[in-house]
């Protein structure tokens, strides 16, 4: 695994970027040292109680910036959430709208009409967090994302409200990260079963999440799509039967989204392996 190298040239090829070539004149992207890695899928999944960090810690920073997953990691969190949106010209970022409008302000602002040189004059207000004074901060490159922390956390990677034609890009962006199955889930809302399947095919896992009004509006929705995905998630409010329900299926079962340790408390009696949290400060991961 120490000896995996990821040349520049590759990832930002792998992403569609126009200016590859310049890049890769500033010589091989190594792994970072794995020294730092916190632990893998394998041993998160053995360990009760995980943290998965919420958008980097969605209500404590501007969300899924490179200042929010610094500061999960330091809190200790070992797996991070990252959605996609794709520029015009090809840049991956992460973006959980497809717009700007809620994360800068903007008005009618889609990623996919721009170019990556218009999103990076933007910054991400705090406008959503606890404390929304506190500094905005730049979009983060997925090209920056991994090569900071692939194959040191493990990152569970939604592209969002990207068109599926171009998922083959974030296939193989993805693909560089060293010893990919162990630090890569894709994860989706449960119907998008064609993210899950890409996913499979490269011995990835993933996590299908379910929200319990979904369940309660389409009978079949849980048979439908269970089988798709090797982990399941279920929101920390949905009823005691509910969580029995998904429970049964077999798989591991991640709460979402929790921001109070009352609802940590709850998540795990009903048996959830792990949690999606939001605000990191209030809940904070066990031993930071």
């Amino acid at each position: 695994m120490d000896s995996v190298r990821w040349t520049r040239r590759a990832v930002l090829a792998s992403l569609g970027l126009a200016a590859a070539g310049a890049a890769a004149a500033a010589g091989p992207l190594a792994a970072p040292a794995r020294a730092a890695s916190g632990p893998n899928l394998d041993r998160l999944l053995a360990t009760p109680g995980f943290f998965v960090a919420h958008r980097g810690g969605s209500l404590n920073w501007p969300e899924m910036s490179a200042y929010a997953y610094s500061r999960a990691v330091a809190l200790g969190v070992g797996a991070l959430d990252v959605s996609l949106s794709r520029t015009s010209d090809g840049v991956w970022f992460g973006l959980h709208d497809g717009s700007l409008d809620r994360t800068s302000g903007t008005q009618g602002f889609t990623a996919a009409a721009h170019t990556w040189a218009e999103v990076a004059a933007y910054r991400i207000t705090a406008s959503g967090t606890s404390n929304p004074r506190q500094p905005k901060r730049p979009y983060a490159r997925l090209e920056d994302l991994l090569e900071r922390w692939g194959g040191q956390r493990v990152l569970f990677v939604d592209p969002k409200a990207v068109n599926p034609r171009f998922h083959g890009e974030l296939v193989t962006a993805l693909r560089r990260v060293p010893d990919a199955p162990r630090w890569i889930v894709a994860k989706s809302p449960i119907a998008n079963t064609t993210w899950a399947d890409l996913a499979r095919r490269e011995g990835w896992r993933s996590w299908g999440f379910y929200w319990a009004r979904e369940v309660d509006a389409d009978a079949t929705l849980l048979t439908r799509t269970a089988a798709s995905w090797d982990l399941l998630g279920l929101d920390v409010g949905a009823s005691d039967a509910r969580w029995t329900e998904v429970k049964a299926l077999g798989k591991p079962v991640l709460a979402h989204i929790l921001s109070t340790p009352a609802q940590l408390q709850r998540a795990l009696a009903l048996g959830a392996v792990g949690a999606v949290v939001s605000d990191l400060v209030a809940v904070p991961p066990t031993g930071a």
